[in-house]
């Protein structure tokens, strides 16, 4: 009883002295962070994007609780040169549903920023979730209204698009929660059509939101996921430019059933966001690592967020992070930036950091 009690007295004491105002701040450790300021309560699955034209980033996320009615996708902006994020919007909410799992994509070719997003009817579970989609011809300051995008009942989105080889269409990672077992497919566009067209990742059961990265910048794709049965990060190829994939098998990385975020840097590194750690609560640490073979090896590993009181209870719950690498480096000489959840959906938390930082290790 003492101890359940004076864990909450830290916790309110934390909540009363981190202030989410958006405020980018500076670390001693060389990285820098903020808080954004969220417009409900219940915040997860953040999702960042870089409006390349301009150099603003744009951060998604859902906000209002998890399955429940009314739940809605919140964005922030960060302006290039500003240090400070606007305060979160909602730009997305269906009455009854609840929104969930934003992806950003900018097409710097037609100047439009895509919001795609799962919607389900609160409190009636994932498998009758849908995608939906809406765009900002201004840079995310005003949206279209939502529309159905895909209709297959238990379909997500999660992580980012890909253009195709050609960048003649694109490439959208999505997974299926079914009655049944859960998987992942791939919905996949053409410039000469405005179908998608659908391929399921073979023997992906229990594997889902798959985070993909083009190798060597060829027709050779990786894709990454989640295990549900908290053993290790998987991977599976394709050669084709994302047409067939290969037999998912078992990572270097543990996994503990919960989001990971993949990302191809511009010296063709590939930087991981996950938790490090198998089966268990929290979701801590938090850990970024960088591959240079494709992600068959992972020697550099570096702890963006560590649990608060060593894993004793649900407080310093850290996940579903989101990662990009800009053109461009804050004074701080940081060009890599990530979100994730912070401490079990209370707010999201943004951190910018580099390469020679991870490699730096701990």
């Amino acid at each position: 009883m003492f101890l359940s009690i004076f864990l909450l007295f830290i916790y309110l004491a934390q909540s009363t002295t981190t202030t989410y105002d958006g405020i980018i701040r500076r670390s001693t450790d060389g990285t820098s962070y903020a808080y954004l300021s969220p417009p409900r309560s219940g915040n997860h699955a953040a999702f960042i994007e870089e409006i390349t034209s301009s150099h603003t980033l744009a951060v998604a996320w859902f906000s209002g609780g998890e399955g429940t009615p009314n739940c809605s996708i919140a964005l922030s902006l960060l302006q290039f040169g500003s240090q400070q994020f606007t305060p979160g919007v909602i730009v997305s909410e269906r009455v009854n549903y609840s929104n969930q799992n934003p992806v950003l994509y900018w097409n710097n070719q037609t100047q439009m920023l895509h919001l795609y997003h799962s919607s389900q009817l609160g409190n009636a579970g994932e498998t009758n979730s849908e995608i939906w989609h809406l765009q900002s011809k201004d840079q995310g300051i005003t949206w279209s209204t939502p529309e159905s995008f895909y209709t297959l009942p238990g379909a997500f989105d999660r992580n980012r698009i890909i253009p195709t080889l050609n960048n003649d269409g694109l490439i959208l990672p999505c997974y299926n929660s079914s009655p049944g077992v859960d998987y992942s497919f791939i919905l996949r566009s053409s410039s000469n059509t405005t179908e998608w067209i659908r391929t399921d990742i073979e023997k992906s059961d229990y594997l889902i939101q798959p985070t993909i990265v083009r190798l060597n910048n060829s027709s050779h794709l990786r894709a990454f996921f989640r295990d549900e049965n908290n053993v290790a990060i998987y991977y599976s190829d394709s050669n084709d430019d994302g047409l067939t994939w290969s037999k998912p098998i078992p990572t270097s990385l543990p996994n503990d059933n919960s989001g990971i975020q993949a990302y191809t840097l511009r010296n063709g590194g590939i930087i991981m966001a996950f938790n490090n750690l198998t089966a268990g609560k929290p979701r801590s640490p938090l850990t970024v690592a960088l591959s240079y073979d494709g992600g068959m090896s992972w020697p550099y590993q570096r702890n963006i967020q560590v649990h608060d009181d060593d894993n004793s209870t649900i407080v310093g719950d850290y996940s579903y992070p989101s990662l990009l690498q800009t053109s461009w480096s804050g004074s701080d000489d940081n060009d890599i930036h990530l979100v994730y959840t912070y401490k079990s959906k209370i707010v999201i938390k943004y951190v910018r950091f580099n390469e020679k930082w991870v490699r730096q290790g701990q």
